[in-house]
């Protein structure tokens, strides 16, 4: 496929040819609001808007690259150096909902900070809410009833 000319309907409607070939894929889906999980090659911001705006209606979700893929700087989480701040960051949670573009409803951003900071963006969420959770401590006892 790679070795095929990309797609000059998405590429005239200013897609890569990558994003233009994954988009090609999506011509032969039969219903409306397929869910698509990408890696961080493919997902973007602005693939996730041209997959909702192709005329099956995709929806895309997945971890994407933090510079040039449309993750907003409140969301972005600064990579630790040393082993003492990594472990003072981790788990540390940012998201936000990108709205104002109706061609692009829905369209979540996310970061946690593991070993290094993942981003996400994710078009499956239909809204976003926090929820405290507390962590639970279990002994030998609890383990063993």
């Amino acid at each position: 496929m790679r070795n095929h000319p990309a797609p000059t309907k998405y590429t005239k409607a200013g897609l890569s040819p990558l994003h233009a070939r994954t988009m090609a894929l999506f011509d032969s889906l039969k219903d409306d609001y397929h869910q698509v999980g990408m890696d961080n090659l493919y997902n973007s911001a602005a693939f996730c808007r041209a997959a909702y705006n192709h005329p099956r209606k995709v929806l895309c979700h997945g971890v994407a690259r933090k510079a040039g893929r449309g993750i907003p700087k409140c969301v972005l989480q600064v990579e630790q150096q040393s082993t003492v701040d990594q472990r003072a960051v981790r788990g540390t949670v940012k998201a936000a909902e990108l709205i104002g573009d109706p061609d692009c409803p829905n369209l979540v951003a996310s970061s946690v900070y593991d070993s290094k900071p993942v981003h996400y963006l994710s078009m499956v969420s239909p809204s976003i809410k926090w929820i405290v959770k507390e962590k639970r401590m279990y002994t030998m006892w609890t383990l063993m009833k």
